[in-house]
């Protein structure tokens, strides 16, 4: 037919066409403003937990040069060169290898440096282009606007987001779904409309997304899945395999190309048994209880932190393990009773097959077997059929509202904005590093790890009284950890020396005593912790009725034979033996000490003052000099100075003749 032959389209039938093209853009529209909303506020925070390390200490990052390097390494390869630790910087430290977000945190270095807003604000963006791809690919799928646009919004603002999005580090996840979701997308459109260019995307986006975080390897399962089970019911089993293999074959060898680099990066391509802390029955054991923990966060999101106590389970009578099985039970029927929907079958196996390498939990340490970012992806699946029960729930015949959209519409609203409120809320909680800490001790105040981890960061800014409270708590919960007893007591010596330093008189004996009781306590577990010894020698060289400088010589060499390369047991033998007037002996551990360990700033002190009873004035004199330099704010300043004076007074007065 000719152009001038067409007919010409109704004007009725063009306003039609553009109110359904204007009410999608406005859906989509709304729901990124009030993604933009819930997490707005984040844009506030600082750096926090990995920030300090990943970020702000990584001098690996600064340089693009660095750029081949990264491909080839391990995600924390420049930690072991920062130590300088000739037994780490051939081997990997971690399982990670995730290239592109090293790339990413280069990238984004070179655009803000130490500039927390910059960060936040692509965490943002790389968020909010998560919830855009997958109201797209929901949208393909299900054929059904509204239902993309319920599952989108659920997806977007749900509290499990915030520590993805609020946390700088945690954007590992949203960058992963960015890639992931947008492979699929292409596949989709590949599988509609056959043009190679999409494969190809789609394939290229999947290599960057593997090369960005190990779930991605989830996706050629799920492919294989959506054409058995998900697409194609009309056809038989038999039928429907050869697309699956077909589909999912080039995707699988873009992982083995993902596979090989890692091999090559780490020295193993799945798990090494140097990152494998449990047995493999007990793996297995433990994961219908990790499940349930993920369920049951996202079906009510409180308590919301680092830490979700998730203990190894050891046996099959255990009823850690019998009951989360027997919940499976009840749970696969329901989800049985749904396979007749294909928006539901979609939903389940997006939730399942994504979840699988978050099953891996010879991966994570016990105490963070469960984190709310590891089902960042998964939960696209969750969302959709929350929005399927949503949408079906006949709520007009409870809430007189009008008709039956407007009731739905206002249920969902309000779970909308309770979502959105707890989210908003719990993004201060990332607001910098001892927000994040303080928050999961209030959180999770029945976990030993959320005292373990405040008490060590409260001694870093030196509250070493509360940082004892802390440890006291753990104490409680857990009395038998003797790195736990050995740091309560370091902290109960910490604090006697502060109170010492400030006013010698005042200083309280009682912290000493609960020191030595514990240091006593951790020796009957295990008496070969160097750490408990070393602290027992510190308490004997005090000027307080426990003073005993052979006993804390004797402890301190135990310490030492256990642990030779420790600065700061060299740092305190060699203070004792100058104290005790053996400087000869004390020189050579106080020059070990600012050796190995130049952050230990009173090493120079004490080796100042052993080259003052050798007569050695004007070594004396460049030792205090360095201390005072180093640490301005010592609370000795005053008296260290007056002694840097008379030493030089006595420098500068002529010897007598003889």
């Amino acid at each position: 037919m000719g152009k001038k032959n067409r007919p010409r389209p109704r004007k009725a039938e063009v306003r039609a066409a553009s109110d359904i093209t204007l009410t999608r853009n406005w859906i989509l529209g709304l729901i990124l403003g009030v993604t933009f909303l819930t997490f707005a506020n984040s844009l506030f925070n600082d750096f926090a937990y990995d920030d300090t390390t990943q970020i702000l200490q990584n001098q690996f990052i600064r340089d693009l040069g660095n750029l081949p390097k990264a491909l080839v390494t391990e995600t924390w390869y420049w930690r072991a060169q920062q130590d300088k630790d000739p037994n780490k910087q051939d081997r990997p430290s971690t399982p990670y290898y995730r290239p592109v977000f090293v790339i990413y945190l280069m990238l984004m270095w070179k655009l803000f440096g130490a500039s927390a807003l910059g960060w936040h604000v692509f965490s943002i963006i790389l968020h909010l282009t998560s919830v855009y791809l997958a109201f797209i690919v929901l949208e393909r799928v299900t054929k059904d606007i509204r239902l993309s646009a319920i599952a989108s919004i659920l997806f977007a603002v749900h509290p499990m987001r915030s520590e993805s999005v609020a946390w700088i580090s945690g954007m590992t996840d949203p960058l992963l779904a960015v890639c992931v979701l947008s492979s699929f997308y292409f596949y989709i459109r590949y599988r509609e409309d056959k043009r190679p260019k999409l494969m190809a995307a789609s394939l290229g986006l999947f290599l960057i997304g593997a090369f960005t975080k190990e779930p991605a390897v989830a996706l050629p399962i799920f492919i294989a899945v959506y054409e058995l089970f998900v697409v194609n019911q009309d056809k038989s089993l038999a039928e429907r395999i050869k697309p699956a293999i077909a589909y999912s074959a080039p995707f699988l060898f873009v992982s083995s190309f993902y596979f090989v680099a890692r091999y090559f990066a780490l020295g193993f391509a799945l798990n090494n048994n140097d990152f494998r802390s449990y047995l493999f029955y007990q793996i297995v054991l433990t994961i219908p209880l990790v499940i349930w923990k993920y369920l049951g966060l996202l079906v009510w999101p409180v308590d919301l932190s680092l830490f979700h106590s998730t203990p190894i389970v050891k046996s099959a009578l255990d009823v850690q393990f019998v009951l989360p099985l027997a919940g499976m039970i009840p749970l696969a029927f329901g989800l049985w009773l749904l396979r007749r929907s294909m928006i539901a079958r979609f939903a389940v196996l997006w939730f399942a097959i994504n979840l699988l390498p978050v099953l891996n939990l010879s991966a994570f340490s016990e105490d963070f077997l469960v984190q709310e970012r590891y089902v960042y992806i998964p939960s696209i699946g969750f969302s959709l059929l929350v929005a399927m029960g949503l949408a079906k729930i006949p709520v007009e015949k409870w809430l007189r509202l009008g008709n039956r959209r407007t009731a739905q519409v206002s249920v969902i609203a309000v779970v909308v904005l309770l979502l959105a409120g707890k989210s908003f809320a719990l993004n201060t909680t990332w607001k910098d590093d001892m927000s994040v800490w303080f928050h999961g001790e209030q959180t999770a105040p029945e976990q030993p790890i959320s005292h373990y981890i405040l008490g060590h960061k409260l001694i870093n800014l030196g509250q070493f009284s509360k940082s004892a409270e802390q440890f006291e708590e753990y104490m409680k919960l857990q009395p038998d950890n003797p790195i736990v007893i050995g740091n309560l007591a370091a902290d109960y010596v910490l604090i006697y020396q502060y109170q010492a330093s400030v006013n010698p008189s005042a200083a309280d004996r009682a912290s000493l005593d609960r020191a030595l009781v514990l240091c006593e306590q951790g020796m009957k577990i295990t008496p070969d912790v160097s750490s408990l010894w070393d602290t027992m020698g510190q308490i004997y060289t005090f000027e307080t009725g426990l003073k005993n400088y052979d006993r804390a010589l004797a402890c301190l060499q135990r310490g030492l034979s256990l642990d030779p390369n420790n600065a700061m047991i060299n740092f305190h033998l060699g203070g004792t033996l100058v104290k005790r007037g053996n400087f000869d002996d004390g020189i050579p551990f106080l020059k070990t000490t600012i050796k190995n360990q130049p952050e230990i700033v009173d090493a120079h002190k004490f080796l100042a003052y052993a080259y003052k009873g050798k007569g050695l004035l004007r070594e004396a004199v460049d030792e205090l000099s360095i201390y005072l330099k180093l640490q301005p704010n010592a609370p000795d300043f005053t008296k260290v100075s007056k002694d840097v004076q008379d030493l030089r007074a006595q420098l500068q007065t002529p010897s007598p003749q003889s």
